[in-house]
């Protein structure tokens, strides 16, 4: 059995091996084209087998979304797993608050990740269900608050609404001619606009409710 320091090593050795393979992949992607890239190409740039690009990425749109891996779950857990007395609104605005640190951290690489998704359909397709997933979470917290089913169309409708948060910010990093997200003021005051006008959307489903 390895001791934890050597199981520590393998972890760190098989993130650098990770990283390297998504590196190398979007500076492919970049040149080439998504779809010209070949798993072959990625492995013999990441001086890896591509048996071991497959063990990672089992499909090759993974290692593209591999960059925001773990999103959803961090949503889930913020929105169903909140405590009592906090709303769905608020456990989403401070998930999104997370989320921004994280992209941070990497920006660069969140902003080549979006520049090879818009530039493949397939990828956009894959995109668009991963934000229809989203909704269906925020729709399953704000039916709680509203005392509904998920199902019901009241929260659904809150729920696309705040999915409109996602697409605004994106349509202004469009906007901008270098592809740039919106700074950290600008993204901040653009969610607190959006989130006020859903939060008294959803008081005002509630109080119907009554």
């Amino acid at each position: 059995m390895p001791t934890p320091t050597e199981a520590s090593l393998r972890e760190r050795k098989k993130a650098k091996t990770r990283q390297r393979i998504v590196c190398e992949a979007f500076r492919l992607f970049g040149e080439n084209g998504y779809q010209q890239t070949t798993i072959a190409q990625i492995a013999e740039a990441a001086e890896v087998s591509p048996r071991t690009v497959s063990t990672y990425f089992p499909a090759k749109e993974d290692i593209v979304f591999d960059v925001s891996a773990g999103s959803k779950e961090r949503l889930v857990s913020s929105i169903l797993e909140r405590p009592e007395g906090k709303d769905t609104m608020t456990a989403l605005r401070e998930w999104l608050l997370d989320e921004h640190k994280l992209v941070e951290e990497d920006r660069d690489l969140h902003i080549c990740q979006q520049v090879i998704i818009e530039s493949d359909e397939s990828l956009m397709a894959h995109q668009h269900a991963l934000l229809h997933q989203f909704e269906g979470v925020l729709a399953a917290g704000l039916a709680t608050d509203l005392g509904l089913a998920p199902t019901d169309l009241q929260p659904r409708m809150a729920a696309a609404a705040a999915m409109a948060v996602f697409y605004l910010l994106r349509s202004e990093g469009d906007a901008d001619p270098g592809g740039q997200l919106p700074s950290v003021e600008e993204q901040l005051e653009l969610l607190d606009h959006a989130f006020a006008f859903i939060t008294g959307g959803v008081t005002a489903l509630r109080d119907l409710q009554d």
